[in-house]
């Protein structure tokens, strides 16, 4: 018994490039093939990619991933059903969508600029929708898809551009006091984010009015 459970540790170590740093040390993955994915790769393909350290460029292939997932699952929808209000306490889907957007600008904000909020400027420009409610029910709809996708693209081409001045150590840093969650949380955080609400605008979608 103790010898296969030494050989089955030999062999994920081996297979997924783990380096033990003792028993209280941080166990890291390396990018155990050296190499990145081509940027013209299927997407369902999760790895790392050029331009970004390994890490780095694995989160950021999650995050388009999700991004795909919520404009490719509504992409037939009308500005009609974007702005559908299934009751009074709902969010319409196109309302999500710039929602999402505007969760990942705030924490561009948090960990790329040390701010503990939006800048002011960004305040301004999204605060409707990261609050949503009321406020996004009047404002935010009667738009096509194209517009929260351009929205959604946007901001991410402004996270890739900060994430190539930044390296894997800088991802495992900027632990904060009041929750104790680093970089890499605070990011895994806007991916579980988009997935939350890629899930509410699903159950939104199917109950559209026929």
């Amino acid at each position: 018994m103790k010898i296969e459970k030494l050989a089955r540790r030999d062999f994920i170590e081996k297979s997924f490039g783990f380096a033990a740093l003792g028993a209280s040390g941080l166990v890291l993955p390396r990018n155990a093939y050296g190499k990145t994915l081509p940027e013209d790769r299927n997407l369902n393909i999760i790895g790392p990619l050029p331009g970004y350290s390994p890490q780095i460029g694995t989160l950021i292939s999650m995050l388009d991933w999700l991004n795909n997932s919520v404009i490719a699952y509504h992409k037939r929808l009308t500005v009609e059903q974007l702005d559908y209000i299934h009751d009074k306490e709902s969010n319409s889907i196109g309302s999500l969508m710039m929602h999402i957007a505007a969760t990942e600008v705030i924490y561009q904000d948090i960990t790329f600029h040390n701010l503990e909020d939006f800048s002011k400027e960004n305040k301004e420009k999204w605060n409707v929708a990261m609050d949503l409610g009321e406020a996004a029910q009047k404002q935010i709809k009667g738009n096509p898809l194209s517009y929260y996708k351009d929205a959604m693209d946007e901001v991410r081409a402004k996270s890739k551009e900060e994430f190539k001045k930044r390296d894997d150590k800088w991802l495992l840093s900027g632990e904060t006091k009041d929750w104790d969650w680093n970089n890499y949380c605070k990011w895994f955080h806007v991916a579980e984010h988009i997935a939350n609400h890629r899930g509410q605008m699903t159950w939104y979608a199917k109950r559209l009015p026929k």
